[in-house]
Order: C-alpha cells, then sequence, then structure tokens
C-alpha cells in the first residue's frame, strides 16, 4: 500500500512541475530522515541550498509548512511574531499525514499538491531568493533541486498561501 501511495502522490509532483514547465535536477540516494544525514548525503552530488522542513500548528488550528534553510534556527516566537499567528508548535504525525499525505522524514512544500482544501500555509525563508533550493517530492530517497521563484510558483498553482519569512 506505501509503494502505491509513493507512486501515485510522488507522480503528482512531477506532472506538476513539468506541466508548469519547472526545470530541476535531481539525485537519488538511500533515506534521510534528517537535515544532517541529507548533508552528509546530498553535498557534492547537487546544487542548491540545503532545507529543513517543520510542520507546525498555531493555537487555532492553522497548519503551516516552515521551509528554511538548515543552518537556521528556527524560532517558533519570531516566526508567530513575523506572521501575526497565536503561539507556534509542532503539528502531530497523524495532521501531517491527513493534510498533506507526508509521513515524518519526507516533509516538504511540494506536498501541497495534496492539500485539497489549501488549509496549509507555507512558510518560506525569504533568504533563498534568487537561490535553488533542494527539497524532496515527497520521499526521503530523491532531492531535487529548483528555483526559488519555481516553488512560488508551484505553491501558487496548487491554491496554497505563502509567506515570506
Amino acid at each position: 500500500m506505501q509503494e502505491i501511495l509513493k507512486n501515485e502522490t510522488e507522480e503528482k509532483v512531477y506532472s506538476t512541475l513539468d506541466k508548469l514547465n519547472i526545470k530541476y535536477d535531481r539525485v537519488d540516494h538511500k533515506p534521510v530522515f534528517t537535515a544532517e544525514e541529507a548533508k552528509s548525503c546530498v553535498t557534492g552530488l547537487i546544487k542548491g541550498v540545503r532545507c529543513k522542513n517543520l510542520f507546525l500548528q498555531d493555537t487555532k488550528k492553522n497548519y503551516y509548512l516552515y521551509f528554511i534553510t538548515d543552518t537556521k534556527k528556527a524560532d517558533l516566537k519570531l516566526l508567530r511574531d513575523q506572521i501575526n499567528s497565536t503561539r507556534l508548535s509542532f503539528a502531530s504525525e497523524e495532521k501531517l499525514y491527513e493534510m498533506l499525505k507526508l509521513t515524518k522524514g519526507s516533509v516538504t512544500p511540494l506536498g501541497v499538491v495534496n492539500d485539497e482544501s489549501n488549509k496549509v500555509i507555507v512558510l518560506l525563508d525569504k533568504d533563498n531568493k534568487d537561490t535553488n533550493v533542494l527539497l524532496h517530492p515527497q520521499f526521503n530517497t530523491t532531492t531535487l533541486s529548483i528555483k526559488y521563484s519555481d516553488l512560488i510558483r508551484f505553491i501558487e498553482y496548487c491554491g496554497n498561501k505563502y509567506i515570506e519569512v
């Protein structure tokens, strides 16, 4: 069942990238579950800014996917103020799967392709403008490099809101 889901959701990502004429580089690798593991696995194989992804919620049950450069510390209090939110915390793995059809270790802003209700707001590290960013296409055995501006086009096409922080 997991393999069928992987094929279907991964195909949605690639078909959307192709539909939008978004160019990407791709590298396949062993499964990675943390930004640190990804660093040792993809460094030198693909060019782009390594990022980490945090799936968050506020006390009003708004959901956010925070896409931040992996060398930065995520300051949730500062982030809360930047997006005018209530207190932020990590959302459950169950909510992650319910909202984006993603599992821990495979979180990616490209997961908004599965968010049919467009409830997840993507928070993007604005320091990545004018760069290529590295991200999973929904599973942690592949890394893609795409332009930051193309990531925004992808999110907009899917109908989700995004905020640059």
